[in-house]
């Protein structure tokens, strides 16, 4: 499936990378892991980083890239209402976005979870699997632990994908997706698709 981010009338897995902004001012509860907020770099940089242009999205589970991504994984975790979550995805640089191969989220809402993971192709574009889950408790204990006991060994990305197949079983999956242009259009849709007024959301750049 082809789904092109110009087409405002896309819905399916491709609102992925759609930008959703709005609702009422709350306090949101944020962790990070190793975040930082280079505004002008997401300005300027974004569209040409995202569309494929770096250097790792040629790579694969065995290039020097993966090599190094794995052995520096990133976390980023977000709580609160949806408007402040998706506004804060804008402070993950689309610089480490651009390097990644592989990355995933796990949305958890008032009664069922979202998770995606993201896989870039050799052509800069995306598969993405999707599961539903009822609670990611565990799920995510389980991708800590993993990600601790690798110790950069091995490639996380396909790790992770173990974990996620053998808990999750079979996800749908989209092929050929677009490259997001921003962090915000990437992970904006699951966090507004969610049930409930306070949602979690946890990024997980891999390899």
């Amino acid at each position: 499936m082809h789904i092109s981010l110009a087409d405002g009338n896309t819905r399916a897995i491709s609102d992925t990378f759609t930008h959703h902004t709005g609702g009422r001012k709350s306090k949101t509860i944020e962790r990070t892991t190793n975040m930082k907020t280079p505004t002008s770099i997401v300005a300027v940089m974004s569209a040409v980083l995202l569309s494929g242009a770096s250097a790792y999205a040629q790579g694969d589970a065995s290039s020097p890239a993966c090599n190094n991504s794995s052995w520096n994984p990133e976390s980023y975790c977000f709580y609160g209402e949806k408007a402040k979550i998706v506004e804060k995805f804008g402070n993950i640089s689309t610089t480490k976005l651009s390097e990644r191969r592989v990355f995933l989220q796990v949305t958890q809402g008032e009664s069922k979870a979202d998770v995606r993971l993201y896989e870039r192709q050799k052509d800069g574009k995306f598969t993405v699997t999707e599961w539903t889950a009822k609670q990611t408790s565990r799920l995510l204990a389980d991708i800590d632990k993993a990600i601790i006991a690798n110790k950069g060994v091995d490639c996380v990305g396909e790790q992770v994908k173990g974990i996620l197949g053998r808990e999750l079983k079979g996800g749908k999956v989209s092929k050929e997706i677009p490259a997001p242009e921003t962090t915000k259009a990437a992970f904006a849709h699951p966090v507004n698709e969610a049930k409930g007024e306070f949602i979690k959301s946890v990024i997980f750049l891999l390899c």
